[in-house]
């Protein structure tokens, strides 16, 4: 019995070193930045209004969090999610892969913790507004008046 027993753990030990897993610090398509969002073509200002009238639990906390900061801080977020939806989605990809491994690649982050949370924390609330977001206004600057 004792040989079956070591048998099996040395067959599961040589499996492990064999098969390794991949370390959970690797972006996904869906982590940290749902693949929706890296692949949508709509706007930081439609996706907003999407979220509004398709989540508005959401968007309203982000919104309360968002005017508690401070402007230069508003105005950072703005400028960085802009920057974001800028970029093509192999550059979005990338972005996601920095941010998963490297905790310190978003600087933003070291001056709000939640800055881009409407945008990348939620696959449910991305699923909702990236579906009808192209129905919006490509411009809208009032996304950030709430």
């Amino acid at each position: 019995m004792f040989v079956k027993s070591s048998f099996a753990i040395t067959a599961l030990s040589v499996a492990a070193t064999l098969f390794p897993a991949v370390a959970s610090a690797d972006a996904s398509d869906d982590y940290p930045i749902p693949n929706r969002i890296l692949k949508t073509t709509c706007t930081v200002d439609q996706y907003m209004a999407a979220v509004r009238d398709t989540d508005p639990v959401y968007y309203e906390r982000y919104m309360i969090d968002y005017n508690n900061r401070p402007p230069d801080i508003q105005q950072g977020a703005r400028d960085r999610i802009y920057w974001f939806f800028s970029l093509d989605y192999a550059g979005r990809r990338q972005y996601s892969e920095d941010t998963a491994t490297n905790v310190y690649y978003e600087q933003m982050a070291t001056h709000w913790g939640n800055w881009a949370k409407l945008f990348f924390n939620n696959k449910g609330v991305a699923a909702h507004s990236t579906d009808v977001c192209a129905g919006y206004p490509p411009s809208d600057p009032g996304v950030w008046n709430w």
